[in-house]
């Protein structure tokens, strides 16, 4: 007598913890991809393999959602300033400012979709998203502010080696900030611009920001 087959394995659940950061992911993608208002939180569900109901109970709105993958990309660029070296005694000051500001840009150019998920979208930040020097908490992190507060840091900490010129720490990172945002933001959306290659000119204006923060003055470039 035919042995029936055998009914076919049941996927095995996955741990809470897994099927949010598989939901995170996947929104992650879609959202890179569509837009905050181009994805729905039923595609999501469905990308992620997981029920609209139950997508709602790790995430009440899509917002939340969102925030969520904006933690993520934010402790990718956390990940990078902190694996920077500290500038060796008696060498460039700037050397660690530089690396940062250098990653900054290369990660913003080769994930321009999610740098403007980041930075660049109105439809969320509209709706309450957290600024650059919210507080963070046992509950909220603020990894934004977490990063903000790195690029501080180190500004901090050349002023009062005396490398670089005072000023408004806080003015002055953002100042640094807003020179990188804006080469990421035209060289990735105007791609027909025959730019110069992005490491030469990432190179080339972080070095000229740097020299003109500098409290002594530098031979020419």
């Amino acid at each position: 007598m035919p042995r029936k087959p055998s009914p076919p394995a049941k996927p095995r659940r996955r741990p809470p913890a897994d099927r949010r950061a598989q939901v995170v992911q996947v929104a992650r993608k879609l959202f890179a991809k569509d837009g905050f208002e181009g994805v729905a939180m039923r595609a999501i569900a469905a990308g992620a393999g997981v029920s609209p109901a139950a997508l709602y109970l790790y995430f009440p709105n899509k917002h939340a959602l969102m925030a969520a993958v904006c933690d993520v990309l934010f402790a990718e660029l956390i990940a990078m300033f902190a694996a920077q070296p500290e500038a060796p005694p008696g060498k460039d000051p700037f050397a660690r400012l530089r690396g940062f500001m250098l990653a900054y840009i290369g990660w913003g150019i080769a994930n321009a979709d999610e740098y403007r998920l980041l930075f660049m979208m109105k439809e969320f930040h509209a709706q309450g998203a957290p600024g650059h020097r919210g507080p963070p908490g046992p509950d909220d992190p603020q990894l934004g502010a977490a990063l903000f507060a790195m690029l501080e840091g180190e500004v901090t900490a050349l002023m009062k080696s005396g490398a670089m010129r005072k000023a408004e720490t806080a003015m002055t990172a953002e100042a640094i900030w807003a020179a990188g945002h804006g080469l990421i933001a035209l060289l990735t959306t105007l791609p027909a611009f025959p730019f110069t290659p992005p490491d030469r000119l990432a190179a080339f204006m972080a070095e000229m920001t740097l020299r003109g923060l500098a409290a002594r003055p530098a031979p020419a470039l």
